[in-house]
């Protein structure tokens, strides 16, 4: 194959393109059209594995609202039991 002039490289291409395709559609030894035995677990979409879009709206609202009573507990205990300045709380 001569490789040193690129006119004749395209040339040998040109002529052997044929073969080289015919080269390329051959499976190789190790690929086999069988299926494998390495079985892979999907999951199953009758099964109700996965949540409902309701269900995501009900987790996301119930904890934005443990985040509100819990930051309005916090405030409840610093004003109860925190320190208070005279100036503000006369």
């Amino acid at each position: 194959m001569p490789y040193k002039d690129p006119e004749r490289k395209r040339q040998w291409e040109r002529e052997h393109r044929e073969q080289r395709n015919a080269r390329r559609r051959i499976p190789h030894l190790g690929v086999t059209a069988e299926p494998s035995s390495v079985e892979v677990s999907l999951p199953d979409p009758i099964s109700g594995q996965e949540r409902e879009p309701g269900v995501n709206m009900v987790v996301f609202l119930a904890m934005g609202f443990t985040f509100l009573m819990l930051t309005l507990f916090a405030g409840w205990l610093r004003i109860r039991f925190g320190r208070r300045c005279p100036s503000k709380f006369a």
